[in-house]
């Protein structure tokens, strides 16, 4: 494309979640939100899940969004460490494997919290949602919350699932450099999710994924300050790497983050778009 020739943008969230984990809509619903919000590209990234897959693809092609396969993958980490992979193959055996495994992890994690939490007298079971998909510890603290337990989700964490409460249980994650190796193999591109939210040094820590192939930075996110926001687009010129725009949509258990509410028609934007356009 010549310099300055003008290119036709279409309006996309990048990270959205589903009830196949932590959000409350349906995938087929998610995608008829997004349809009524003006979006035109959507990408569903469950918690290291793609159980909603087809069902979002189907959607899409029935409502004409596309509809980007992906998935968010919890990283091993000090702290929060999220990454997406975007545009990758839901058929692909490896990222089979791994959901099958992750699902089963998530599963006897939720099993093995509920049952201190109930030792500790704090018994939610009662309250605790049953799906089709992946529970999250979110889930935990809707039935904290659900059974009078705790006024809010921040307080459910602070007070029962964080490190030393009650119902808090160690887990082992895949290495960040080890989720966009998988990323990569299911031809996808890895993406660092909401790096605001990160409790490191980002500068750190997207040099060292850098060496790992990471792809991309999510930039644009309801929470980042307009500095935070030129900072991690200076990182990603440093070391050329895509930019990305996601609401972390969670439907009624994240209602302040809008579909498509990070979307903006700025060029910064056009590659990653571009890319995943390129891809089937």
């Amino acid at each position: 494309m010549a310099k300055g020739a003008k290119t036709h943008m279409v309006p996309m969230d990048l990270h959205t979640h589903s009830n196949m984990s932590d959000g409350t809509c349906t995938p087929s619903l998610l995608v008829e939100k997004a349809k009524a919000a003006g979006l035109g590209i959507l990408a569903l990234t469950d918690h290291d899940c793609i159980q909603g897959l087809p069902q979002a693809l189907e959607a899409g092609e029935r409502l004409g969004i596309r509809v980007i396969p992906g998935l968010e993958l919890d990283t091993e980490f000090p702290t929060e460490l999220h990454m997406l992979g975007l545009g990758v193959d839901p058929q692909h055996p490896a990222l089979q494997d791994f959901a099958a495994r992750n699902a089963l992890r998530r599963q006897e994690r939720n099993e093995k919290i509920l049952a201190q939490l109930a030792a500790a007298g704090t018994d939610v079971r009662p309250f605790f949602p049953t799906q089709q998909g992946t529970p999250t510890r979110l889930h935990v603290a809707l039935a904290l919350v659900a059974g009078g337990f705790a006024p809010s989700i921040p307080e459910a964490f602070r007070n029962y699932l964080f490190r030393g409460r009650p119902g808090y249980v160690e887990t082992k994650r895949i290495l960040p450099e080890d989720a966009i190796a998988l990323i990569h193999q299911a031809g996808g591109l890895a993406v660092l999710a909401h790096p605001c939210k990160i409790k490191a040094d980002v500068a750190a820590l997207v040099a060292r994924l850098h060496q790992a192939g990471l792809d991309g930075l999510e930039a644009f996110y309801p929470t980042a300050t307009p500095g935070q926001r030129e900072t991690y687009i200076s990182m990603a010129q440093q070391y050329g790497l895509l930019l990305s725009c996601g609401s972390d949509f969670h439907g009624d258990n994240r209602p302040d983050n809008a579909l498509g509410c990070t979307w903006q028609d700025t060029p910064l934007l056009e590659p990653i778009q571009t890319r995943l356009l390129q891809r089937s």
